[in-house]
């Protein structure tokens, strides 16, 4: 069982939003910011492996980490089409792409993110 003393890593949710460019023809800019309401937060992470792909004839490494986040009503906001800022050593940064949300611990306990890492982002 994980306690909140194990939640000893910041990072932040993210959500991304389109916003339209100068260009002509409709293109967007992807912009990536901090999520309404749910700003830094504390977490545990889990390393749970990593494999190697072909990816656009190009070898890309993959990592899945289990992020578990103490849960508040407003983390039910999070969807999985956002990505998780962590800062790395030297103020380097990694973004996590959430794959799944669960609920642990209880009901209102504990929330899980499943989120991959890729090398070429």
């Amino acid at each position: 069982m994980i306690s909140v003393g194990d939640l000893d890593t910041p990072v932040q949710i993210q959500s991304n939003t389109f916003t339209a460019n100068a260009n002509y023809g409709g293109i967007q800019d992807e912009v990536w910011a901090a999520a309404n309401g749910v700003a830094t937060i504390w977490a545990y992470m889990i390393w749970k492996g990593g494999r190697e792909t072909d990816e656009g004839e190009q070898k890309v490494g993959e990592q899945k980490v289990d992020f578990y986040i103490r849960y508040e009503t407003y983390k039910d906001l999070i969807q999985p089409n956002w990505r998780i800022k962590h800062t790395l050593s030297g103020g380097t940064f990694a973004y996590y792409y959430i794959e799944g949300i669960a609920q642990i611990d209880g009901r209102h306990k504990m929330t899980k993110l499943t989120a991959t890492h890729k090398d070429s982002q």
